[in-house]
């Protein structure tokens, strides 16, 4: 789908399959839109009367023109109240209007009326609409034998603007497909199944983008990961005839490498829970659980596009957990790279294993602050839900950083405490902690054990268990993989950009 930003002309003239304009609870579209009114001879008034046309929250009208536009059908979307709109509720709105566009039938050509308002700045709002069609028009095909969709919907969007506000528009629209591109790639990643994305092929994918934009990557080999004492991805690996990687990828936006903001992605390709294997129902979606490092490596996408003066270091760990004769098992004690021993509980709570070793090496390469993503514990999914991540700290100022990130990107974010009474939890009696310090506060536990490693950099953990799949669609969100994070992170790294 392509995206352009034109010069506004008289509506009536703009060729196009669906002319779409915004229209804000209260407002009269005879009033907003006079030539429509006009061309209409007055009946779009007489729909409005009769609620056929609102500007409510949630309401799309299809007016099909009849040859008075020449657009061949006029869309009326509701942008609800003005005092409650912000960036959230217009992406909303304009997925409601993606899909509207995007039902069955051939390619379209979609022109939208982007007016001056004082309700949201230009560029904010040509990056909802530009995300919102972008992720809704996103669709993973799969390994059918007959493709489900032929051809894209949307051929292309045509955002029409004053002429003095297309360059902040123009703006907008780059970083919108920026973020798209980087989530529909995380999405895609996390809806691969596991015997397609191996960890080789997830180490493939993060290498692919570093190459694409010029990233200097560096991917550790089993052989590496022994040399360097990696006891907590090696451990979990051993259970799987797939050997693990360890990848880092350096983006440098700015002259000297220093300030870098070191970003942490699991990469569980399967997790059967391993000798603690899970239950049979729903297994089949821990396919997802590397949608940390999907959104690291979506992360990385976006960066290369919008290119940040800013340095970045993502170390994403892959491995598959699975049970063998050769898998480890509850009772042993393994040595992470920290030199740190941990007691396996569970090997069910195999991700912080490969998060402890990718911290640590971060740090050694001299990391300012850590951010990791990781879809870790079912834990946070009882205490959240579906619809909000989670997230730890051990910096007050860093935590304010992402859940700032996390408003301006419009994802939903939530902090939980690390009070040092559930860090007890995770001491062991036979070594320096165990992977596992019982079932309440679960979320929570798992967080603060990755802060034993973590230290006094600082830090913050996002759980996206609950979040990183999606068995309900909306308007923006099918089935399956959602991409989550992705944005956040990307806002945060771009938030801290030299000028």
């Amino acid at each position: 789908m392509e995206v352009t930003v034109e010069k506004r002309i008289a509506l009536v003239h703009v060729e196009c399959d669906e002319l779409i304009v915004p229209l804000w609870k209260g407002e009269e579209l005879a009033q907003v839109y006079p030539e429509l009114e006009q061309a209409f001879s007055g009946s779009l008034s007489a729909l409005q009367k009769e609620k056929e046309i609102s500007g409510d929250a949630k309401a799309i009208a299809v007016i099909h023109s009849m040859g008075k536009l020449a657009a061949k059908k006029l869309i009326v979307v509701g942008m609800g109240a003005p005092e409650k709109f912000d960036f959230v509720a217009a992406r909303s709105a304009w997925g409601r209007a993606a899909k509207t566009v995007l039902g069955k039938g051939k390619e379209k050509t979609v022109a939208i009326d982007l007016p001056t308002t004082d309700k949201l700045a230009a560029d904010r709002l040509a990056q909802a609409v530009t995300e919102a069609f972008g992720l809704a028009e996103y669709h993973y095909e799969g390994y059918r034998q007959k493709a489900k969709r032929e051809a894209d919907p949307v051929a292309a969007v045509r955002v029409m603007t004053a002429e003095d506000a297309e360059q902040l528009v123009a703006a907008g629209v780059h970083l919108g497909r920026a973020l798209v591109s980087g989530t529909n790639l995380a999405r895609t990643l996390v809806n691969e199944p596991a015997n397609y994305l191996t960890p080789r092929a997830l180490k493939d994918a993060a290498v692919e983008v570093a190459n694409r934009y010029g990233m200097t990557v560096e991917v550790l080999e089993q052989s590496k990961l022994e040399e360097l004492g990696m006891g907590g991805v090696l451990s979990v690996a051993k259970g799987s005839e797939l050997e693990p990687y360890v990848i880092a990828v350096k983006y440098q936006g700015r002259e000297t490498w220093d300030d870098v903001i070191g970003l942490i992605g699991k990469g569980v390709t399967f997790d059967t829970g391993g000798i603690s294997i899970k239950p049979v129902a729903g297994m089949e979606d821990m396919k997802s659980d590397m949608g940390g490092a999907a959104a690291m490596i979506g992360t990385l996408e976006a960066l290369g596009q919008i290119k940040p003066k800013v340095n970045v270091l993502a170390v994403i760990g892959t491995v598959e957990n699975m049970p063998s004769g050769t898998a480890f098992r509850p009772g042993d004690v393994i040595t992470t790279m920290s030199g740190k021993t941990v007691e396996i509980i569970t090997t069910d709570a195999e991700g912080r294993l490969v998060l402890a070793d990718c911290i640590t090496y971060a740090k050694q390469q001299g990391v300012t602050c850590l951010i990791d993503a990781a879809t870790l514990t079912g834990g946070i999914v009882v205490a959240l839900g579906h619809y909000c991540s989670g997230a730890m700290t051990n910096d007050k100022a860093l935590m304010a950083e992402l859940l700032e990130a996390a408003d301006v990107a419009g994802e939903r974010l939530w902090q939980l405490p690390t009070f040092e009474e559930y860090r007890e939890l995770n001491k062991s009696r036979f070594a320096d902690l165990k992977n596992s310090g019982g079932r309440y506060g679960h979320g929570i536990i798992g967080g603060v054990f990755l802060q034993e490693f973590v230290e006094d950099t600082p830090w913050v953990h996002l759980d996206i268990a609950g979040t990183a799949y999606n068995a309900n669609t909306g308007d923006m969100q099918p089935h399956g993989g959602t991409g989550v994070m992705t944005r956040t992170i990307v806002q945060f790294v771009s938030n801290r950009s030299q000028s």
